[in-house]
């Protein structure tokens, strides 16, 4: 895949893109055909559905349509809903009994009703990679891909003049005066917006020139910080492959000048994520520390699997929740209601998606890079049959909710779209990215990067 740095609109040219593969063919030729079910169950009430996510992102009359004419099927005990390798024409919820998930290769994990992770689909891609059995007698919801690809929200980049936080959002959120003080404070055009770093502009438009390293150099050496920084990178065990390097222009020699472009932007995002109000700058750098956690994962993965280029990974993986920095700077500059902690918890995680895309349109991002923030946690997002960037930083956003209380609420790793895209299928259905685990001094260099 080539860099996105061609794809910029500004300063950066335009590129076509490439056209999508077709769909893997099975890998079960003759796979036996699913248990037909043994009767159909009562109708599915609108409740239900309200809790099934990405269901529940459908507007309340259109998830009224539906469960006119839904009901359930009912499966008994040893009943296989679908096997591995067969083409996935539908998802299935379980609304009661269990069920157990297996691998050719022998591992699994089984999912009960009634449970956090049962209030998401079995499985949603494009090609089962794994075979469910009931444990138990089952209820299952069985809903057409075709359905549920309505579920997804718009991933293109919003409009300068358009309102990111006209969104679906819970009443409590709604009605919180801390959010009601951000948006009109939004509305009003006093909200202020991070400007793209002054020496990454500069930086692109000669690169748009074609112009030699030694301007680039020049621009780099602008900021003294991010030049030593780049030096060090470039020296670094990621890069570092003959002659120690002792200047600018021997940096982007070694790294490129794509990469150059990527990691200086990237390095020059550390200075936004500070305030001089204690309480938000405590904030900033813990979602800071996230920020360089997820962009060393989105680094190694895509490294480890090929076609997508290690900087733009990383470049995606540190802006997946820029949306943080007008939400927090807001609160920093703020006169208006106090805030606590746990109105930053209800309501960061719900506007950050819609902030983030908006701040990198008006930074001119590419749509790739731009939707990167209302993607990052949108774990059904399909984008097509080739492993991408959002799929990346899905899968590592993911990957990094484990160990924490969040996980139990999320899906199984293997059972996302972006899942069976990876190169030899290399996520274990343990919920544990078995590459990730083998690369940690990579993962730690990745994180050098930028922490220093």
């Amino acid at each position: 895949m080539k860099s996105l740095l061609s794809r910029f609109k500004w300063p950066f040219r335009t590129q076509a893109t490439t056209p999508p593969e077709p769909l893997p063919e099975p890998r079960f030729e003759s796979a036996p055909a699913p248990t037909p079910p043994a009767r159909r169950a009562a109708a599915i009430e609108l409740q239900t559905l309200q809790q099934l996510f990405p269901l529940r992102t459908l507007d309340e009359d259109t998830l009224k349509a539906f469960v006119l004419d839904r009901e359930a099927d009912i499966y008994p005990e040893g009943s296989i809903l679908f096997r591995q390798g067969e083409p996935a024409h539908s998802v299935h919820y379980l609304l009661q009994g269990r069920v157990a998930l297996e691998t050719a290769e022998g591992t699994g994990y089984e999912i009960q009703a009634g449970s956090a992770q049962a209030r998401f689909p079995l499985y949603a891609g494009r090609q089962y990679n794994a075979t469910a059995q009931a444990k138990t007698e089952i209820q299952v919801l069985r809903i057409s891909a075709q359905i549920m690809a309505q579920c997804e929200p718009g991933a293109t980049t919003l409009g300068t003049d358009t309102d990111p936080l006209d969104l679906e959002l819970p009443d409590a959120v709604r009605d919180n005066p801390v959010f009601q003080a951000f948006h009109e404070h939004y509305l009003g055009g006093g909200l202020a917006l991070p400007t793209l770093p002054t020496v990454a502009a500069k930086l692109g438009q000669a690169i748009e020139r074609d112009c030699h390293l030694r301007e680039l150099a020049g621009h780099v050496q602008l900021d003294p910080v991010i030049g030593s920084r780049l030096v060090s990178v470039a020296n670094s065990p990621l890069y570092h492959a003959g002659e120690p390097v002792n200047s600018c222009h021997d940096a982007i020699a070694v790294l490129g000048m794509a990469a150059t472009r990527n990691l200086v932007l990237g390095l020059c995002l550390k200075r936004v994520f500070e305030s001089k109000e204690p309480r938000v700058n405590a904030l900033l750098h813990t979602q800071w520390k996230q920020s360089l956690q997820l962009s060393a994962l989105c680094y190694v993965l895509a490294g480890e699997n090929g076609g997508i280029d290690r900087e733009e990974a990383l470049l995606a993986g540190l802006i997946a929740d820029i949306g943080a920095l007008p939400f927090l700077s807001f609160l920093a500059r703020t006169s208006g209601p106090a805030w606590s902690e746990a109105d930053v918890q209800a309501i960061l995680p719900l506007v950050r998606g819609p902030l983030g895309a908006h701040l990198l349109g008006r930074w001119h991002f590419p749509a790739e890079l731009a939707r990167i923030p209302c993607l990052a946690e949108n774990w059904y997002h399909d984008g097509g049959p080739r492993l991408d960037l959002a799929d990346i930083v899905i899968l590592s956003k993911l990957h990094a909710y484990i160990g924490t209380p969040r996980r139990a609420e999320l899906p199984a790793i293997n059972a996302i779209p972006a899942f069976s895209k990876l190169k030899e299928g290399k996520l274990s259905p343990e919920l544990s990215l078995d590459i990730l685990a083998k690369a940690k001094h990579k993962i730690g260099q990745a994180l050098k990067v930028f922490s220093g």
